[in-house]
């Protein structure tokens, strides 16, 4: 993969809670690729640092605007043939971050990685569960969708929103040509080998190096809750992340986080809300297996 400037030459663009982290964890140990380590600067959406929700600072601390910033960024990348970020709200900004990145790198590859729409949607809630950002039920977490995101809040409170995958990859499909595009199924991380050899292949890179596979920035509900609020107030969970090694993290986790589906009312009731959407997603995509996807 060959790029005329020391900026990235592919980019994931979500979606937000599909296994970007994951994806970008497994990319860095690739001695062909770089990847740096603010892992969604989000330039290409021209976001303002300014949302406005509980816990938002982090994004904003994340956020860049300068365009030299952001070039540094891959500076101490140049000599990898393969450079690239994640930032996995890009897709929910998909028109103007197509537009933005065409007009700067028309040739750049575009990495997508779309999950289930209202497992995403339960997943985004439970992460804000687990962060102690978000305080009421799912219910709740819904019927304040539309109101949080007007606020300015960040793209995660949008539950649905982030789910509209057809809309978002229409927009990326009428700017880049579909084979500029890769687009991989959350369900195919099951089998982590296959993936991450098919996404070399799509960035021109040795297919045959194998990373050490792992999930990272795991959702689920604090199996008790008044204990992990007053260990989010004390910053255990941020402190244990930094100082664990990465092998015991995944387990304390495991045993920590209850990570139960979305109550089945409310499933129901998304799954009617994204029939539509994934519908447009099956016509834009038909060699892809959306069969799990779809009610019986």
């Amino acid at each position: 993969m060959q790029s005329t400037s020391i900026g990235p030459n592919f980019i994931v663009l979500g979606a937000a809670k599909s296994g970007t982290t994951a994806l970008y964890r497994w990319l860095q140990q690739h001695p062909a690729v770089y990847m740096p380590t603010n892992k969604q600067p989000h330039y290409f959406a021209h976001l303002q640092p300014s949302f406005r929700g509980p816990g938002d600072q982090a994004l904003n601390r994340d956020i860049v605007t300068d365009r030299d910033a952001y070039l540094a960024l891959f500076a101490p990348g140049a000599d990898r043939s393969a450079r690239g970020e994640a930032s996995p709200f890009y897709l929910f900004y998909a028109q103007r971050v197509a537009e933005n990145i065409r007009a700067t790198i028309p040739n750049c590859r575009l990495i997508v990685l779309l999950r289930e729409p209202v497992a995403r949607a339960y997943s985004g809630y439970l992460h804000l569960v687990r962060d102690g950002r978000e305080r009421g039920s799912f219910a709740q977490a819904l019927a304040n969708e539309e109101e949080r995101l007007q606020s300015g809040w960040e793209p995660l409170w949008g539950h649905r929103a982030l789910g509209l995958y057809g809309q978002q990859l229409a927009e990326i499909l009428r700017v880049f040509p579909r084979e500029q595009v890769g687009v991989w199924l959350y369900e195919e991380m099951r089998h982590p080998e296959a993936l991450f050899a098919e996404v070399c292949r799509f960035l021109d890179i040795d297919d045959r190096f194998v990373p050490v596979f792992s999930h990272h920035n795991t959702g689920g509900a604090p199996r008790h809750p008044n204990l992990h609020a007053l260990l989010v107030r004390l910053r255990v969970p941020h402190l244990a992340k930094r100082l664990l090694p990465e092998s015991w993290a995944q387990w304390v986790v495991a045993r920590y986080l209850d990570r139960r589906p979305a109550p089945a009312d409310l499933a129901a009731e998304l799954r009617a809300f994204f029939e539509p959407d994934t519908a447009r997603l099956l016509e834009l995509f038909p060699n892809k297996d959306f069969s799990s996807w779809v009610a019986n």
